[in-house]
């Protein structure tokens, strides 16, 4: 454990050497490296086969159900007439409210 430490400190020291040194005499400092371009083809080809693995033909099936089913609620509700769609927002907001508490409880009167 204590070597990471060290490993971390002496990079991080080293960093700041460097960093200083360029501030005092930019001409004779080491210049950083660059990094190296990724190889694009390969990073493309492993994405894809991230997605293919990821993406199962029964979850496209089931992503493509739940889409026509989100379609299919919009269209209901656009053709809501405006008093209506007040209720509708009515009723979902006292839902929401009510959402985390009882009903109260009915007295019977004798």
């Amino acid at each position: 454990m204590f070597e990471f430490l060290k490993a971390k400190f002496e990079k991080d020291a080293q960093a700041a050497i460097e960093r200083r040194a360029r501030q005092l005499a930019p001409d004779k400092a080491p210049k950083p490296e660059a990094p190296k371009p990724p190889d694009q083809d390969a990073a493309i080809a492993h994405m894809q086969a991230q997605v293919q693995a990821f993406v199962s033909p029964e979850r496209k099936a089931l992503i493509a159900n739940a889409v026509r089913v989100h379609r299919a609620k919009q269209q209901i509700l656009a053709e809501l007439d405006d008093e209506s769609r007040a209720k509708l927002v009515a009723m979902a907001i006292t839902t929401f409210l009510h959402q985390g508490s009882r009903p109260a409880a009915k007295t019977k009167k004798p």
